[in-house]
């Protein structure tokens, strides 16, 4: 499976419920009527829990069964229908800092989970860190297409049994870590 991780950047003085409110509502609802996508989700960022990426609102994943498929929605975003993507993506979000990354990535799981969390690897070491961590399941390793100085993303999904102390010891030792609420 091809993804896109797109690291969506908010509006200065934008706050998360007004940029998630405004992304569900209106862009993500535009977004499917216009483009055709094999898979779209919404990670949302909360500022509180991770103060090292105030400005990010959303790490949104877009899947393709193969790179055929990210084509069409390539072209689709050359049309009339990018450009109007691109207008309204002005009204919430910083768009000169937004960009993405092209993973291969192998589903380890096909649940489903609320809450995720992302972890940046730099090395194959750091895309297991967090597997000894209970409560939290691997999803994906999110391989880079190009890799560069980071290899890849791990992916994990958050049990509903997971303690808290668990989550705030590995905020605590990964404070790189990203805690994202998840809309599909």
């Amino acid at each position: 499976m091809i993804k896109a991780l797109a690291f969506i950047h908010k509006m200065d003085g934008l706050s998360d419920n007004d940029f998630r409110d405004y992304y569900e509502n209106n862009h993500a609802p535009l977004a499917s009527s216009l483009l055709s996508f094999e898979g779209y989700e919404r990670n949302y960022i909360n500022t509180e829990l991770n103060p090292l990426y105030s400005s990010l609102g959303s790490i949104s994943i877009f899947k393709y069964k193969s790179m055929k498929s990210l084509e069409i929605v390539s072209k689709q975003m050359l049309s009339d229908a990018g450009d109007t993507l691109r207008d309204d993506e002005l009204k919430f979000m910083d768009a000169s800092k937004n960009y993405f990354v092209l993973t291969e990535s192998k589903q380890l799981t096909e649940q489903e989970f609320n809450k995720k969390i992302f972890y940046s690897a730099n090395s194959e070491n750091d895309l297991n860190v967090l597997d000894s961590f209970s409560g939290i399941n691997k999803i994906s390793n999110n391989l880079f297409i190009e890799p560069n100085k980071t290899i890849g993303i791990a992916e994990y999904g958050i049990n509903q049994n997971v303690s808290f102390d668990t989550l705030k010891r590995l905020m605590q030792e990964h404070p790189q870590a990203l805690i994202a609420s998840c809309i599909s």
